[in-house]
């Protein structure tokens, strides 16, 4: 990809309104701890990031039942296919009120039942919640300079392990994620050979990879962040 954009500056976006909801796409892992590092994952990448609806309250896909699917083909290909109205379903606003404070009419969609305490209520009050992470970490992303402006060197590495280095004005940072419900180790030699020499940094509040005796652990869907 950098190879073809070269000067250009990417756009990404890992959920749309015509995809199951990311969460549920990428292992179906109902955990808060994958949905806030796929997005500490997304906006510590090169270019501007897009965020779907939901996607910071870690919303999981809906299951429609077929009298209240309203997409076209969902209608023709049921049940082989139900449509893409499971990701389309409304924002949860409260938790205690009609259709989740989104509308006291009917909305086009049923609110979710499991959406209900994952809404913006609930998770306001939750310190460690995805909607705090997501605000804390946007915070946390406009001090860093090299995340926002930096180029970027993808490592070399296997699944389920993403790996890179930003670079911006002189200086590096160290970037990787574990994409599994299992921990993982690698060796720092295998990332970076400035590794006597890293600042490991962990105010980004995610959880965090630690390093052993030149490894990096990374417990599930951990991520790591450090200057070289």
């Amino acid at each position: 990809l950098e190879s073809r954009v070269l000067d250009g500056w990417p756009c990404w976006s890992i959920s749309n309104h015509d995809v199951e909801r990311v969460v549920t796409r990428w292992g179906g892992f109902n955990s808060k701890d994958f949905a806030k590092m796929l997005y500490a994952m997304i906006s510590s990448l090169r270019g501007s990031v897009c965020s779907y609806q939901g996607e910071e309250l870690g919303l999981t896909e809906a299951d429609i039942s077929f009298e209240d699917i309203q997409d076209p083909y969902g209608i023709t290909f049921w049940p082989q296919f139900k449509g893409r109205d499971g990701c389309r379903t409304p924002h949860p606003w409260q938790h205690d009120s009609v259709n989740a404070g989104f509308s006291e009419g009917k909305p086009w969609l049923p609110v979710a039942s499991e959406h209900f305490v994952q809404s913006v209520d609930v998770q306001d009050k939750v310190m460690d919640s995805v909607l705090n992470s997501y605000r804390h970490f946007n915070h946390w992303r406009k001090d860093q300079p090299i995340l926002r402006y930096g180029d970027i060197n993808f490592i070399d590495t296997d699944e389920p392990l993403l790996a890179f280095v930003r670079q911006y004005q002189g200086e590096q940072l160290l970037v990787c994620f574990n994409f599994s419900e299992l921990s993982q180790t690698i060796a720092l030699s295998s990332l970076t050979q400035a590794s006597d020499s890293l600042t490991v940094l962990s105010d980004h509040k995610l959880v965090s990879g630690t390093i052993t005796d030149g490894r990096l652990q990374l417990p599930p869907f951990g991520c790591f962040y450090s200057k070289l």
